[in-house]
């Protein structure tokens, strides 16, 4: 079986400032002490709410409570965004792009004669230890997709959009020479593909499952899958309907 090389993400915040000596004429100049200490609150800010979304959801997350996480006063984090909602909606976009780019990442880094099921299997490790182990930010996105406002979810449509049509590519690509023929077939197999991964953000634990064995699983289930899928297959009931958002939201 082959697996990706995961890295560590970055959390989500300005790039680094580098100096000017030496620098050819016309570059920027390299940002100010105040420049810093600000990116820097506005990273805590968004890291704080991060954590309070995948913890408390869209309706839990206070504004009292992103403060003290961020060890900041509610003024700083108006002063910083206009509102509970923006501040959301900046955390939901960061989390949509970044697993989206940390994915792709991963994509690029396998040896170019990798099959597309190899491919695939890397994107779900990928996906999952971000997801469980290295982003609040994406968490946050996956609980709480469903219940922001609409004008969030319009924001956040085309990020998601994105994600997903990489993974259809991948899926489309894996699904060649199968019983999956169909375009709806295939679209289904994403969505569950999705669906399940996401949905581990809620029963999860490091405590009763190390994080290895389920990437195991999820990957085994996924080659298993493929090599064995037939068109007859039993079609799965309707069951919580809170599950099946989790596989629309990429």
């Amino acid at each position: 079986m082959t697996t990706a090389k995961i890295r560590t993400a970055k959390k989500p915040g300005a790039p680094k400032a580098h100096g000017t000596r030496n620098a050819p004429p016309g570059s920027a100049p390299a940002p100010t002490d105040d420049k810093r200490k600000s990116d820097a609150t506005r990273e805590r800010i968004l890291d704080a709410t991060a954590l309070v979304l995948s913890r408390e959801g869209f309706s839990g997350a206070k504004l009292i409570d992103i403060a003290r996480e961020a060890q900041l006063k509610i003024a700083t984090l108006y002063y910083y965004y206009p509102s509970r909602e923006a501040l959301v909606e900046a955390v939901l976009v960061t989390g949509s792009e970044h697993v989206r780019l940390h994915t792709q990442q991963t994509l690029d880094e396998l040896d170019p004669g990798c099959s597309a099921v190899d491919r695939l299997c890397a994107a779900v490790e990928s996906h999952l230890r971000y997801v469980l182990e290295i982003s609040n930010y994406t968490q946050a996105v996956i609980r709480n997709a469903g219940q922001v406002p609409e004008h969030i979810r319009a924001v956040l449509s085309q990020e998601i959009a994105n994600y997903g049509h990489l993974w259809q590519r991948l899926v489309d690509d894996a699904a060649e020479g199968t019983k999956f023929r169909t375009r709806t077939q295939r679209r289904a197999l994403r969505l569950l593909i999705l669906g399940g991964l996401n949905w581990s953000v809620e029963w999860w634990n490091t405590t009763h499952m190390p994080l290895d064995d389920l990437v195991f699983a999820a990957v085994a289930m996924t080659r298993a899958t493929l090599q064995r899928a037939t068109p007859d297959s039993p079609t799965c009931c309707a069951g919580d309907q809170s599950g099946y958002a989790r596989s629309m939201i990429f």
